[in-house]
């Protein structure tokens, strides 16, 4: 039986007409006709019987009437749920997220979600680029914010914006403006081993090597000791505009072309969709763009029109 004959059967039976039944629902009389006998045959029962003015149902045509009803209520409920759903999703979304992005984003991410979403359980895991990677390939996390675009097959990854990476250092520990590869060779850092990596990956074409000094990967504490003159070092942008716009920190960009990471939302190609984690992309989307607007992610110098990008976690 299609959806359809036993709607137009049901308006038929209410209507106690056929013809009435056709103006209201604005389908000509003979195709409700071709319906209602299409039922009948299907059935091998006679459905109506004529009566004056209209038709009057069978005691078969009132049991299908009966379920008919019923079916059609159940769907158009169903639909009503699902709206209902997508107004208000629901469920328990992991997020990965890179050790420099995880402060700068959870707290605000989290304060967000409750109030838009608070029918969605979030949790967020922090993690390298490398394994924030097999964390979706493997089902560990549903949704990753990523520190560059995933080259693997496996994951569909949409860029969200780019972020300078830049030296930072104490309040007048060097005059202002941009680090030549010279200075940036011979300035002892404080990095941990994925920012070092990263950067020595994205520098070698530039014969530039880096001198650290002191390796540390907690970045919160390093992002502290070059506060406390312990040291320079090498971060993303967002995760020290805080302090820079208290004077705490002073950000340089390095080079006149300057460093950028891509930051961008991966997910497993093979992952069904869902409402809760299209919620939390939604939400990060608007937040990095509103990092980007507030110049949070790049610094004032305008730079050209390319850029180098490296892979930082």
């Amino acid at each position: 039986m299609e959806l359809r004959s036993l709607h137009y059967f049901v308006r038929i039976a209410e209507l106690g007409s056929i013809t009435r039944a056709a103006a209201h629902l604005h389908v000509a009389q003979p195709a409700l006709t071709r319906h209602v006998q299409r039922l009948e045959d299907e059935l091998n029962v006679a459905l109506f019987t004529r009566a004056n003015r209209g038709v009057r149902l069978t005691e078969a045509g009132q049991k299908l009437l009966d379920g008919a009803s019923r079916i059609l209520r159940d769907i158009e409920r169903t639909g009503d749920e699902i709206r209902a759903q997508d107004a208000h999703p629901s469920g328990k979304i992991i997020l990965g997220v890179t050790p420099t992005l995880c402060p700068v984003l959870a707290p605000e991410l989290f304060a967000r979600m409750r109030r838009d979403y608070p029918m969605i359980e979030l949790k967020v895991m922090h993690a390298g680029m490398v394994r924030l990677e097999e964390f979706v390939i493997d089902g560990r996390v549903d949704i990753a914010l990523l520190s560059e675009l995933s080259r693997s097959r496996l994951i569909v990854s949409t860029r969200l914006a780019e972020e300078e990476m830049v030296l930072v250092t104490r309040p007048g520990a060097r005059a202002a403006g941009t680090v030549s590869g010279d200075e940036l060779r011979a300035t002892p850092l404080i990095l941990g081993d994925g920012l070092r990596a990263a950067m020595d990956a994205l520098l070698a074409g530039l014969g530039i090597e880096l001198t650290v000094d002191t390796e540390l990967n907690d970045h919160e504490t390093i992002r502290l000791m070059v506060q406390q003159g312990a040291g320079a070092a090498v971060l993303p942008l967002s995760s020290v505009s805080k302090e820079c716009a208290r004077g705490l920190i002073e950000a340089h960009r390095i080079t006149e072309t300057g460093v950028f990471r891509t930051l961008a939302l991966g997910v497993r190609a093979s992952r069904n969709a869902s409402l809760a984690r299209d919620a939390v992309a939604r939400t990060i989307r608007a937040m990095i763009d509103e990092m980007e607007r507030e110049r949070r992610l790049a610094m004032e110098v305008k730079r050209p029109a390319s850029r180098r990008r490296a892979a930082v976690g």
